[in-house]
């Protein structure tokens, strides 16, 4: 059974064990792409207190139950702990020992905490030569300061621990790093308890730790009761099974524990722990299949990103005019221009999902205001699609495959890992790339801006030469990618324009997009939900019969939700009904197989048959955005929700 093993607001979280414990090298309490504590372990003086339970009362607030040891004597324990902890702009919890004895008993909790200060990219392991941190420690009766104040930047980063009753016991100072133990005695007699609060901080820290805990649960509990009061109560639809309620309302959850306040309006932050903030791509889709749910994040998504749109060429950062970002941080090596995520646009198809989003939510909302107020970075976008976004002038997207050694991206499609876009036997392509789905997207992204430039603006000329454009790329791309003797479309087409052949789920973005002819449509269909490309869960990225397939690869065999998840509104919009649903359906079963009603980022690609259950994928982020949404989009691929020209959809069938 699967088991939760973080604290989420956003980019604040606690990340730890399923038991609640640090055991594993990227835990620890992150803030804004750093990590201010990679300690942060509370036991009891002299023995370990054991896990028994790990609850989520709300999205944002976690309850560990605690013991300590079995006393070998009679089975029994002499302290329960209870740890309620919240996550808002910081961590605040509250501590509840619990003496289950008939003796009065004396104990001390001992709190070990610590931070070197690791930017993200560290954690996730980027090498940083010639150069450490001083970080410094202060401490006083019931505080410690942690502090890093580079002398050639402006930035600062601290994290402050206080305790409602206690005190700081030991400050250590080691290389580039400082660690603290806070003691907490107590007293107590047969069944009495007693409560400390702790407070962990970034800026001002709180007086009373214990009125910061308080508040914090409240701020936690009103943001549910908003999100519940603006977000459609779409368990209650006509689902095709009833079983669909648990996994849409734990999907709704996570939705609220990765959404992001911004200036703009609410953006899902892409996923815990590797992924806690703004993606382009990511919010795009994410907000897209969360519609039926609600339309305020597609909202503030398409403002937050048409107010970070690219204005100027800026070759690290590949950021070019118009083009929408793929990735912003805040971190240390952000800051210092060590990596180019200030924020780095390496993305070949957000520019487009931006238009596609800007539409789709004109679709649900009938706001004609939204589309005239964003209509300039639409026009701005589709100049990048037509301009750089096509390098060589053939009609097709594509990016170059030289990058990576200055903090870039070998690949620029969804499938960014290195060997992201292989050729069946494994071997890399040469050359630019453009991949399938890519083309889908932009070939999209024209016929939905002609609609608005028609429906919204008035500007007739505009969408009779959009539509014209996208109707030449529909033909150029069934030409250049299909592969006759598979049924299929290639996965991309290297730098000669020749297809690699390999049999992916990327083509099935095209399904979504609508660039497939219908003549062609039900051979691509048939071919996704064979054996070797659907495992019983979801859609494998790369078909069990290539010699490229690992089940247990980031991008050659694995399956991810989200990707699944816009096949089966592809089938649906063909209207293949049947598979939709059948695809539809292993997913959500997928989220019940695993005990906790909730998709990964990603799981293997193992049959089903083989293993009863989906089988996890180590390092796949959870909760991830686009997976949580994914329900969402499944729920409309059969039927379940569609587009109702207000802001709030309640009830969608």
């Amino acid at each position: 059974m699967m088991r939760d093993s973080a604290v989420v607001r956003g980019s604040t979280f606690l990340v730890t064990d399923p038991d609640g414990r640090q055991t594993r090298e990227h835990d620890g309490f992150y803030h804004r792409d750093a990590r201010h504590l990679d300690r942060y372990r509370l036991d009891a003086a002299g023995e370990r207190l054991e896990t028994l339970a790990a609850v989520h009362p709300r999205p944002g607030e976690r309850v560990l139950h605690l013991c300590s040891p079995v006393v070998e004597v009679d089975g029994a324990r002499r302290l329960r702990v209870s740890r309620r902890q919240v996550a808002t702009g910081g961590l605040y919890e509250r501590v509840r020992a619990t003496n289950l004895t008939a003796e009065p008993i004396e104990e001390t909790l001992e709190l070990a905490v610590g931070t070197a200060f690791d930017d993200l990219f560290e954690v996730r392991g980027y090498y940083r030569s010639g150069r450490g941190r001083r970080v410094e420690a202060e401490s006083g009766d019931r505080r410690v300061v942690f502090r890093y104040d580079p002398d050639d930047l402006d930035a600062r980063w601290k994290a402050t621990v206080t305790v409602s009753r206690g005190h700081v016991a030991s400050v250590e100072r080691g290389e580039g790093r400082a660690d603290a133990t806070i003691r907490i005695p107590l007293a107590l007699d047969p069944g009495e308890s007693a409560d400390a609060t702790i407070a962990v901080e970034t800026g001002a820290p709180s007086a009373d730790p214990t009125a910061a805990h308080e508040s914090a649960r409240e701020a936690v509990r009103e943001r549910e009761r908003s999100w519940r009061e603006t977000t459609a109560d779409v368990g209650r639809a006509d689902l095709p099974d009833r079983r669909w309620a648990p996994v849409l309302e734990e999907s709704r959850r996570n939705l609220l524990e990765l959404l992001l306040e911004t200036d703009h309006g609410p953006v899902f932050a892409a996923g815990v722990p590797w992924f806690a903030t703004a993606f382009g791509r990511d919010a795009l889709i994410a907000a897209y299949q969360a519609l039926p749910l609600s339309t305020r994040p597609a909202k503030g998504t398409c403002r937050y990103l048409a107010a970070h749109q690219a204005t100027e060429e800026d070759a690290f950062r590949m950021a070019e005019p118009g083009k929408i970002l793929h990735e912003i941080r805040h971190g240390e090596l952000t800051v210092r221009g060590e990596v180019p995520h200030s924020p780095y646009y390496g993305t070949i198809d957000a520019t487009a999902l931006f238009a596609i989003l800007v539409h789709e939510t004109w679709a649900w909302t009938g706001d004609d205001a939204f589309v005239e107020e964003l209509w300039g970075s639409v026009e701005r976008a589709l100049s990048w699609l037509d301009g750089y976004g096509d390098r060589d002038g053939d009609g097709f997207l594509e990016y170059p495959t030289d990058r990576g050694d200055d903090g870039g991206l070998t690949h620029q499609a969804w499938k960014d890992s290195d060997d992201g876009i292989v050729h069946p036997d494994g071997a890399h392509p040469e050359g630019p790339l453009a991949v399938a789905e890519a083309q889908g997207y932009a070939y999209d992204a024209k016929r939905r801006a002609a609609d608005l430039a028609r429906e919204v603006v008035g500007d007739g000329a505009t969408a009779d030469r959009l539509e014209a454009e996208a109707e030449e790329l529909r033909e150029a791309f069934d030409d250049a990618f299909w592969l006759e003797d598979e049924g299929f479309y290639a996965i991309a087409l290297d730098g000669n324009n020749e297809p690699v052949a390999t049999v992916s789920t990327n083509p099935g973005h095209c399904l979504w997009s609508g660039i497939v002819p219908e003549s062609r449509a039900d051979r691509v269909v048939d071919r996704l939900v064979s054996d070797d490309a659907f495992s019983g869960w979801g859609l494998r990225t790369v078909s069990a019969e290539h010699a490229a397939y690992n089940p247990q690869s980031y991008h050659r065999g694995s399956v991810w939700p989200h990707d699944t998840s816009l096949v089966a509104l592809g089938m649906a919009r063909y209207g293949r009904t049947g598979a939709a649903e059948r695809v539809a359906t292993g997913l959500v079963e997928a989220a019940i197989a695993r005990g906790n009603d909730r998709l990964p980022e990603l799981f293997a690609g193992f049959d089903r048959d083989e293993t009863d259950v989906p089988v996890p994928y180590g390092v796949a982020c959870e909760p991830q955005a686009w997976a949580a949404a994914a329900p969402f989009a499944c729920l409309r691929a059969v039927g379940g929700a569609t587009p109702s020209g207000r802001d709030t959809i309640r009830n969608p069938r």
